[in-house]
């Protein structure tokens, strides 16, 4: 299948934690659950799974607290929310959900400060910024809403330091980097950005240690990693090896991420927000149904969990 068409497919539109994931042994509360609402070109505020507090921000277009499809979230170590805003090929920055200190960076192409469908975004330990810059099949890393020290790391391939549409991100503590490579079923994980201890794991197919779709990633604090495959599997697993493979059925999983010691996950194609207690799903709960109003959904592609 065309690459590029299963891409738009996902985002259903037209087409980590901070650290890309949060969650601990000692399952510490949350602030919000924040969802990039794709389809409606806005993201989502609820304090919990009943959609407590529901506060959405954005609409259409390319203008201030506008979105053309956003599709990554990510929080830095202050509480300000990190957004990729896909087809306008930039990230925002905003202090709090209400749009404050509204601060845009990139444009379109593929040099420094420029992005092609930045995807997935995920922020260190020191506040640094990695974007899933997919439609140039690499990850970019900079400090600042600026791009200073803008470092890019991926060319189109599937050998090392290669991609293949690369759409997921997370950083673990300990600095290093894991990106789910779509197109390439699988996951990487290295330890900087010239690609240092490159270690690809998964194969193509549908059973244990193979991936069919992946296309976002969290991490938690007991080292375990949660894939999210399109083809119908919210998957945990030991980060890097097939120790602990457990899978949760579901239609169309599109972001997964840890809160609390609970997995809260988005389910495209039925517009919901899915709260489980581990990934045997013991303790399931939804919140929203398709549509463009309060508690609605419209083609979600995005969930994270603000520590």
């Amino acid at each position: 299948m065309n690459l590029h068409r299963l891409l738009l497919g996902i985002l259903g539109c037209l087409v980590i934690a901070g650290c890309g994931g949060s969650g601990s042994a000692a399952a510490p509360a949350f602030r919000h659950i924040v969802i990039a609402d794709g389809s409606n070109n806005r993201i989502v505020s609820v304090d919990n799974i009943l959609g407590t507090n529901w506060i959405p921000f954005g609409s259409l277009g390319a203008g201030n607290n506008q979105f053309h499809n956003p599709t990554g979230l990510a929080f830095d170590s202050a509480g300000r929310i990190y957004i990729c805003d896909f087809f306008n090929d930039r990230i925002v920055r905003i202090d709090d959900i209400n749009g404050t200190n509204w601060t845009p960076f990139g444009t379109t192409g593929s040099g420094n400060n420029q992005f092609s469908q930045p995807y997935k975004i995920a922020i260190d330990g020191s506040d640094r910024i990695y974007v899933t810059d997919s439609g140039n099949n690499r990850v970019v890393r900079f400090d600042d809403m600026n791009g200073t020290n803008w470092v890019p790391l991926g060319t189109t391939g599937s050998g090392t330091n290669q991609f293949s549409t690369p759409i997921g991100i997370a950083v673990s503590g300990t600095g290093q980097i894991y990106v789910t490579d779509f197109g390439n079923h699988r996951v990487v994980r290295f330890d900087n950005m010239v690609g240092l201890n490159w270690t690809p794991f998964g194969t193509t197919g549908t059973g244990t240690g193979q991936f069919s779709a992946a296309v976002d990633i969290s991490l938690d604090l007991l080292g375990h990693m949660l894939v999210t495959d399109r083809n119908g599997r919210l998957i945990q697993t030991d980060q890097m090896s097939i120790a602990g493979w457990t899978e949760f059925a579901t239609s169309t999983p599109q972001s997964a991420d840890y809160g609390a010691g609970k997995i809260y996950f988005i389910d495209q194609s039925v517009s919901k927000l899915t709260r489980i207690n581990s990934i045997l799903g013991a303790g399931l709960l939804t919140f929203g149904s398709a549509g463009a109003g309060m508690n609605q959904f419209s083609s979600p592609v995005a969930v994270r969990v603000q520590p």
